[in-house]
């Protein structure tokens, strides 16, 4: 199934995507916005910034930017299909871990 998403300005054409790809967009960009919540030594702030500014953008406003739509980002992403009434199958869920049973015995 997909989606039209609607053109964000009046010049832009509508695209139909797939939910399964708005569903994994959304999922790891808000991983990756967690990760960088989560790095509280500032170490992937900077390896964000070396890589703008190896793209020879200002790191400072540059990260700034792409950090703040990363979480935007990732809740329009979600928000889309919140409004469509649709859920679809995350991607993480295939890799978490099975609950181990409880040997019996000794």
């Amino acid at each position: 199934m997909s989606l039209a998403i609607p053109a964000a300005g009046h010049d832009e054409p509508e695209v139909s995507v797939p939910v399964s790809v708005i569903g994994d967009a959304a999922e790891l960009m808000a991983l990756v916005a967690g990760l960088i919540d989560a790095s509280r030594d500032g170490v992937i702030r900077e390896r964000i910034e070396a890589l703008l500014d190896a793209r020879g953008a200002d790191p400072g406003p540059a990260a700034d930017w792409m950090i703040t739509s990363i979480r935007r980002l990732a809740r329009e992403a979600d928000a889309i299909l919140a409004c469509e009434g649709m859920a679809c199958d995350r991607g993480l869920a295939r890799y978490w871990r099975r609950p181990q049973a409880r040997r019996q015995g000794g």
